[in-house]
C-alpha cells in the first residue's frame, strides 16, 4: 500500500466566523433535508413494499432469453411490450450492457460474481484511498459504508441492474484516479459509460480534467473512449430505431419532474444500510457527506466531490419518484464523503472554537483531514 502524507484541509486555515458560518449552512441544511424526508414532498419507494416484478424481472428475462440463442434486441422488444413499458423514446431502450454479457455466459451468477469482483477491488482500494489520506479507522469506516452501497449485488437477482454495474465502475475509475493509477481511472470510467450512458457526466468531468492540466496520454484515452462510445450507441440505434413505430407508447410524465431535496434525498437511499433504516437517516447522511466533501481538498476528494454535486444538481431536476434506483450511479460516492465528515467536522468545530483542540483530536483526528 502506497503511503500518501495526509494534509489538513482549507478548514483548518478558516475564520472563527466563517466556520461558525458553515456550521450553520450545515445545521440548517441537515434540518432541511430531515425535514423533507418527514413531509408530504418525500420521495422514493425503494425502502416500501415490494410493488410486483419491475426492471429486475425485465433484464433476468432478457438475459434468459439470451442464453437460450435470441438476440438481444429481439428480447428486449417482446419483453418490453409483453410488460407494458414505454418504447416511444430511444431513451426507453437500454444499449445491451450488462444483458448481453452476462447472457452469454455458462451461468448467469458467472456475471454476479464478475460483478462482485469489481466490487471487492473497489472495497480494497477504497479503503486505501481513505486510509492513506485519512487514517484506517476512516478506512474502515468507508470500506464499512461500501459494503451497504455494494451488497445489492449478493442480493437475489438484483445484479442485473444496470445502475449497479456503472456505479461500480464509476466509483472505481474516481478511486483509481485518487491512488494516480489514471489508466485504470480512463478504463473503468469508460466501461462504466458503456455500462449505462448515465455515466457521461463523469467521463465528462475527467475529460475537462485532462485538458486543463494538459495530460496529452489522458486526453488521447477519454476521445479514444468517446469515440468508441459514440460507434456503440450509433449501432445501438441502428438496432432499435427499426423496432419503434407510432403506435408504441411512452411515459404518461416525462422525465423533467423538478423533484427537487425529496427525489435527491430518496437516490441517495440507495444503501442497504440507509434502506434499513427511516428515510430521514439518509437526510442526515446526505448532509454528512456534504460536509465531508467541502472538507476534503486533496484531488481525489475534489473530483468525488464534484461527481456528486453534478448528479445531485441533475436529479433535483430530471428523474421520475420510480427512478430512484438512479442513485446507485453514485451510493458509493456517497459513502466517501461520509467517512470524511467526522474529520471534516472536528476541525470545523476546531476552527470555530467551539471544542479544544485536546478535545477534537480524540474524538475526530482532524489533523488527518
Amino acid at each position: 500500500m502506497s503511503t500518501l502524507h495526509a494534509q489538513p484541509t482549507a478548514i483548518a486555515g478558516w475564520s472563527v466566523g466563517k466556520a461558525r458560518a458553515v456550521l450553520a449552512v450545515f445545521a440548517a441544511t441537515a434540518l432541511f433535508f430531515v425535514a423533507v424526508a418527514l413531509s408530504p414532498m418525500r420521495s422514493g419507494f425503494a425502502d416500501g413494499p415490494l410493488r410486483g416484478p419491475g426492471d429486475i424481472a425485465l433484464y433476468r428475462a432478457e438475459i434468459d432469453r439470451i442464453h437460450a440463442g435470441e438476440s438481444y434486441y429481439a428480447a428486449a422488444a417482446d419483453e418490453l411490450r409483453a410488460r407494458g413499458y414505454p418504447t416511444k423514446s430511444i431513451f426507453n431502450w437500454r444499449t445491451p450492457l450488462p444483458m448481453w454479457l452476462v447472457g452469454i455466459l455458462p451461468e448467469a451468477v458467472l456475471g454476479k460474481a464478475m460483478l462482485g469482483g469489481a466490487a471487492i477491488a473497489l472495497l480494497l482500494l477504497g479503503f486505501e484511498l481513505v486510509a492513506n489520506e485519512a487514517g484506517p479507522r476512516q478506512g474502515m469506516l468507508a470500506a464499512l459504508l461500501l459494503l451497504g452501497a455494494l451488497m445489492p449485488i449478493a442480493l437475489g437477482d438484483l445484479f442485473v441492474m444496470t445502475e449497479l454495474w456503472s456505479g461500480v465502475f464509476l466509483a472505481l475509475s474516481a478511486v483509481a484516479y485518487g491512488l494516480d493509477r489514471r489508466r485504470l481511472g480512463i478504463v473503468t470510467g469508460i466501461a462504466a459509460l458503456f455500462l449505462r450512458e448515465l455515466a457521461a457526466p463523469y467521463c465528462v468531468l475527467c475529460a475537462i480534467g485532462a485538458i486543463k492540466d494538459k495530460r496529452h496520454g489522458e486526453i488521447v484515452g477519454w476521445i479514444a473512449g468517446a469515440a468508441a462510445y459514440c460507434l456503440f450507441y450509433a449501432i445501438h440505434l441502428s438496432h432499435v430505431l427499426p423496432l419503434m413505430s407510432a403506435t408504441n407508447t411512452a411515459h404518461q410524465a416525462g422525465w423533467v419532474r423538478l423533484g427537487g431535496a425529496g427525489f435527491v434525498i430518496s437516490t441517495a437511499q440507495m444503501n442497504v444500510w440507509l434502506l434499513l433504516l427511516p428515510q430521514w437517516v439518509t437526510a442526515l447522511f446526505l448532509a454528512a457527506a456534504l460536509l465531508g466533501f467541502a472538507g476534503w481538498s486533496r484531488p481525489a476528494g475534489q473530483r468525488i466531490g464534484i461527481t456528486v454535486a453534478i448528479y445531485l444538481a441533475a436529479f433535483s431536476i430530471v428523474g421520475q419518484p420510480i427512478n430512484q434506483y438512479w442513485g446507485s450511479m453514485i451510493a458509493p460516492l456517497l459513502c466517501f464523503g461520509a467517512a470524511r465528515f467526522p474529520a471534516a467536522f472536528g476541525q470545523l468545530l476546531l476552527s470555530a472554537r467551539l471544542l479544544h483542540s485536546t478535545e477534537i483530536g480524540r474524538i475526530f483526528n482532524p489533523s488527518r483531514v
